[in-house]
Order: C-alpha cells, then sequence, then structure tokens
C-alpha cells in the first residue's frame, strides 16, 4: 500500500472518528432533555451532572478535534476520538448510568 492510500485512509477515518465524537455530544445534550421528558420530579443537578461531564469532555475533545484538522494530523484526531471515547465510558462506569 503506497503512503498516498494510507494517507487517505488516515484522513477517511479521522473523519468517520471526528462525526462520532459529533454525534457522543449530541447524545449527551439531549439525554438531559430526555430524562426531564420521562421523569415527574424535577431533576437535579446530581442527576445531569454526569451528562455535563461527558458533554464537556465531548466539547474539548472536539475543539482539539478540529484545531488538529487545521493541522492535517489526522492520526492524532483518530487518537483524541478514541480516548473520547473511553473517558465517556469510564463517567460512564464511575456514575453507574445503564
Amino acid at each position: 500500500m503506497s503512503t498516498q492510500e494510507t494517507g487517505k485512509r488516515q484522513f477517511l477515518i479521522s473523519r468517520v472518528a471526528t462525526v462520532a465524537v459529533i454525534l457522543a455530544l449530541i447524545r449527551c445534550i439531549s439525554e438531559t432533555f430526555r430524562l426531564n421528558y420521562y421523569t415527574t420530579d424535577v431533576l437535579t443537578f446530581a442527576e445531569i451532572k454526569p451528562f455535563l461531564i461527558g458533554a464537556f469532555i465531548t466539547a474539548i475533545a472536539l475543539l482539539s478535534i478540529t484545531i488538529l484538522s487545521f493541522y492535517s494530523k489526522h492520526k492524532f484526531i483518530i487518537a483524541v476520538s478514541i480516548l473520547t471515547i473511553i473517558l465517556l465510558l469510564i463517567v460512564k462506569r464511575i456514575y453507574f448510568i445503564p
């Protein structure tokens, strides 16, 4: 496989990874609205805290992905995306979210 094909593949994977992180951010934000819709009680900060933390992590990741994309650092974009998903899974595990 040539280096041009490898670079093109890394570019496509980094774009897919970026879209995955954007979808994770949308999911974190929209989950608070879903909880508000299905609950009869008023939501407390403790109940939405894990989703705010997840949205914060994902927003920082998207900022770094955007900056890395300006410099065409596709390998780092892929690494940041993977790290972001792992961090979101850790937050999910810490707060016992089903």
